[in-house]
């Protein structure tokens, strides 16, 4: 009854609690450059958009900063910030303040890491291992706030094959392989066409790629003797199809000279520097995908064939990030309280000159994290029900993972994603009044009306209110359950539909 109890005051949203709004002790760039957003973005697009409501924004912010949807406690506490509301919220998740503080950081750090190893790897890659020692660095270094430049020189100099999470090892330990992700994802260019002939369609040449490539010429290659290959390597060259390749940056004619260590030391700080446009663009491309659905220029991975129009925003924003000293924290808080980031979703398309806030899909991390905190799951490692660690949640994200799209706007969901959200025993046990926390707590409550027990539910999936028919529809469905036990079903009939709703795995 203790736990019932704590749960039911954790539910009690109709309530009048107040809280005492935390001081943000965040640096106010952030608000600086969210100004400016708002003032540039009107150039390119015209006039600001109308914003969402609170608990949209409220429900928007928290997946993708933490990765899951707001309990109904956090809801209530966010209600009480006061006029500056929004702000508040998005320094206490961001910056990781509040009496939430440690939590935030670890969900947020978490959060990064999977968006960040999704980039890395995207879907569709062959991975040579487990990707979860790729996060779990990434995870590290986004606890630590390590500054984007940072990180990313640390994935460029690959001083062995097992540093950076393995990632040089998952791309199956070829230099080739990881010459098209380094400038797939930290570029913004498609450059592996260029493996086998010149690109047919950009200025692209096999000695652009191949060069990137021989900055790797000594690492083992996949299915090299261990101990033997190093040496048989040639220090920054590297051979494909009779010709020797020697190393050279993008846009670069002259190859470099020197021992490979200090090539990759040259590579890695050309590649990150300030000065390198293309660099802090992408970065902030991805950012923004990330956060608003699509990029600034919407093809982040060919953002070469960009005009200098469509990238005078891009760019003068990528500026401002490296001049922060690419502080990812700054960036995010930033892009979160700007309008655009709170604009109502729109059905149309973005194009140049004109933007929209589109749904975006959630991962299917962010699916599970945010079933286990509206359903109030338990996480504890001694239960062994709880679905974090009995292998439900490895096999919802797994299936989830098999239609994940290209970008957060693609939706791919199909019949067996679809069945397992239907069917699954999570779901199973979510709408049983006699296993599931979350019903007992609100069916059980001596405080509640039918009305305010179906708007608890809402509000802990969906992040909304009913409408005014959904909540006559439903009440009125309650009414006709003859007994206490059609009705406790009922209640579990009604969760099962808002668990099942497209709403549910979108961010409005």
């Amino acid at each position: 009854m203790l736990i019932i109890r704590k749960l039911l005051l954790s539910l009690m949203a109709i309530v009048g609690v107040t809280a005492t709004p935390q001081t943000s002790s965040a640096d106010s760039t952030s608000d600086e450059l969210a100004s400016w957003l708002d003032e540039r973005g009107q150039e390119a697009w015209g006039q600001l958009p109308e914003v969402c409501d609170d608990l949209t924004f409220a429900r928007r912010v928290y997946v993708d900063v933490l990765g899951r949807v707001p309990s109904v406690s956090e809801l209530r506490d966010f209600q009480d910030l006061g006029d500056q509301r929004r702000r508040t919220l998005v320094e206490q998740l961001v910056f990781g303040e509040g009496v939430r503080a440690s939590t935030y950081r670890r969900l947020a750090a978490k959060n990064s890491a999977r968006q960040w190893r999704r980039v890395l790897l995207p879907p569709g890659t062959t991975a040579s291992g487990s990707p979860e020692q790729l996060e779990a660095w990434l995870s590290d270094a986004f606890a630590k706030q390590t500054p984007y430049d940072e990180l990313m020189r640390q994935l460029v100099r690959v001083t062995s094959p097992e540093t950076s999470g393995t990632y040089y090892q998952l791309l199956g330990s070829l230099p080739e392989n990881y010459a098209g992700h380094l400038s797939r994802a930290l570029l913004g260019v498609r450059i592996e066409c260029a493996q086998c002939h010149d690109h047919p369609f950009t200025d692209w040449k096999q000695e652009d790629f191949w060069g990137l490539a021989a900055f790797y010429s000594d690492q083992a290659r996949f299915g090299d003797n261990v101990g033997t290959s190093a040496v048989a390597k040639v220090a920054g060259a590297i051979q494909y199809e009779g010709e020797t390749y020697p190393a050279k940056t993008l846009w670069n004619d002259e190859p470099l000279a020197n021992t490979t260590i200090a090539l990759r030391s040259q590579l890695a700080t050309w590649l990150t520097a300030k000065e390198n446009p293309q660099f802090a663009a992408t970065a902030v491309n991805r950012f923004w995908q990330q956060l608003i659905g699509h990029g600034l220029y919407p093809d982040v991975e060919n953002l070469d064939l960009a005009t200098a129009q469509e990238r005078e925003f891009l760019n003068a924003l990528g500026s401002r990030f490296a001049d922060s000293g690419f502080n990812v924290q700054m960036l995010v808080a930033a892009i979160c309280k700007s309008t655009w980031y709170q604009a109502q979703s729109a059905e149309s398309e973005p194009s140049y000159g004109h933007f929209a806030k589109t749904l975006k899909v959630l991962s299917p991390e962010q699916v599970f994290d945010s079933l286990e905190q509206s359903l109030l799951l338990s996480v504890s490692r001694i239960d062994p029900a709880a679905a974090r660690w009995s292998g439900e949640r490895m096999q919802l994200v797994s299936r989830l993972s098999e239609t994940v799209g290209a970008t957060p706007e693609d939706y791919a969901s199909g019949i067996p994603q679809a069945l397992m959200l239907m069917n699954g025993k999570l779901t199973s046990d979510a709408i049983d009044p006699s296993r599931s926390r979350l019903l007992r707590a609100v069916i059980e409550s001596p405080f509640f009306s039918d009305s305010d027990r179906i708007k608890t539910l809402y509000l802990a999936v969906l992040t909304r209110e009913p409408s005014g028919d959904e909540s006559a529809a439903l009440t009125s469905y309650l009414s006709s359950k003859p007994g206490d036990v059609a009705r406790r079903r009922a209640f579990g009939e009604i969760l099962w539909a808002l668990i099942n709703s497209p709403e549910f795995v979108l961010c409005r």
